[in-house]
């Protein structure tokens, strides 16, 4: 396979994220700024995939978008994260040049209420030149959101370390050609992301787990879809000691 990286896409669903999403934006643009400046020869594509939203959120996106180059933000009725993700990858792929083959194409995705490192884009990057196939990145609610004790807590149950379980849809990557190959992200209220990754693995394909790709997320406590962050960070403050396992 050629590793030579052509063009990155990244998509970034949003459902109702006023509060949140110019601070991702800015971070998803200050971690593209970085890339480009060592490697002006890689396409870079931002999908902001608006999925019914009813606040500010579209009206929030479509202004740093005119204001940014390489930005779209597209609305869709949908309610579902899977399918939002899957349209943004899509709808992204078909943005980027013809010179640019799945192969050569990596997929970043995060979550409007997160924040991604500077170099995330920079390390995605090296990892597709190392060989991996897909990576899993890790997370931190930001504790400003979070009282002590809850944030303690979360951190007293996240492993925060190379090879770690989790898997996040705010923090992942994975080459476009495996994307396509194992079907892409499901029509998923929930979990879409832990879905992929699974299948990716059963399908033999190389996805490395690190820690040195940490994006700080919203330490809400309601989320936008069940069984998301938010609903574990509630059960972690309503059951203390005896909350479940960190996601």
């Amino acid at each position: 396979m050629d590793r030579k990286l052509r063009g990155m896409l990244i998509v970034i669903p949003a459902h109702n994220e006023e509060e949140y999403l110019l601070g991702c934006l800015q971070a998803v643009e200050r971690s593209k700024a970085e890339l480009q400046a060592s490697h002006p020869e890689i396409t870079v594509h931002v999908m902001v995939v608006l999925d019914a939203c009813t606040d500010r959120t579209a009206q929030l996106a479509n202004g740093f978008s005119a204001e940014h180059p390489g930005y779209s933000a597209l609305q869709v009725p949908f309610g579902n994260v899977g399918r939002s993700r899957a349209f943004g990858v899509a709808q992204g792929l078909a943005r980027l040049p013809a010179s640019c083959p799945p192969a050569s194409i990596w997929i970043a995705c995060t979550d409007a209420d997160t924040r991604v490192p500077e170099q995330w884009l920079e390390e995605f990057a090296s990892a597709h030149r190392a060989g991996a196939d897909a990576v899993t990145g890790t997370v931190e609610p930001d504790r400003t959101e979070l009282t002590a004790q809850l944030y303690r807590r979360w951190s007293e149950r996240y492993l925060l370390a190379p090879h770690h379980p989790h898997i996040h849809g705010a923090n992942l990557g994975i080459c476009a050609e495996t994307y396509l190959q194992v079907g892409g992200f499901k029509a998923l209220a929930a979990h879409e992301d832990v879905d992929l990754v699974d299948r990716t693995r059963h399908a033999g394909y190389r996805v490395e787990a690190t820690d040195r790709l940490h994006a700080l997320t919203s330490g809400r406590l309601e989320g936008r879809l069940s069984s998301g962050f938010a609903d574990y960070l509630s059960a972690l403050a309503g059951e203390g000691a005896t909350a479940p396992a960190a996601r």
